[in-house]
């Protein structure tokens, strides 16, 4: 898992110059990939997740808005689990592991066919 999760990283990154650019590079493939609303959960809580952001800062990394049944809001989108097998949850292994982070469990999901080549 962790040469495919390395190669995709590569994939993401190959053209991005700094951060910025890096960080971008992830939020594309999140907004192209993954079909919103996706569920997913924060601090065990069910959340559905609305859309996703690079909101210029880069400590804080990428975003994702998130909404359930008290209220909505954003959080940084390294504390969001997806469904395992999902393109959501692999792209989040791959962006965690970007950051030096351990990934939540993830699979590639058989279906997905990014990046094509």
């Amino acid at each position: 898992m962790a040469r495919d999760l390395e190669q995709l990283i590569d994939e993401i990154t190959v053209d991005a110059y700094g951060l910025d650019e890096q960080l971008t590079g992830f939020l594309q493939v999140f907004v192209d990939e993954v079909t919103i609303p996706v569920p997913g959960t924060v601090l065990d809580f069910p959340v559905e997740i609305t859309g996703f952001d690079f909101e210029g800062d880069e400590r804080r990394g990428l975003v994702a808005q998130c909404r359930h049944e008290g209220g909505a809001g954003t959080v940084s989108l390294v504390d969001v689990r997806f469904e395992p097998r999902s393109a959501a949850g692999w792209l989040h292994a791959a962006y965690r592991t970007w950051l030096g982070l351990p990934p939540f469990p993830a699979r590639r999901p058989q279906d997905w066919t990014w990046p094509t080549t």
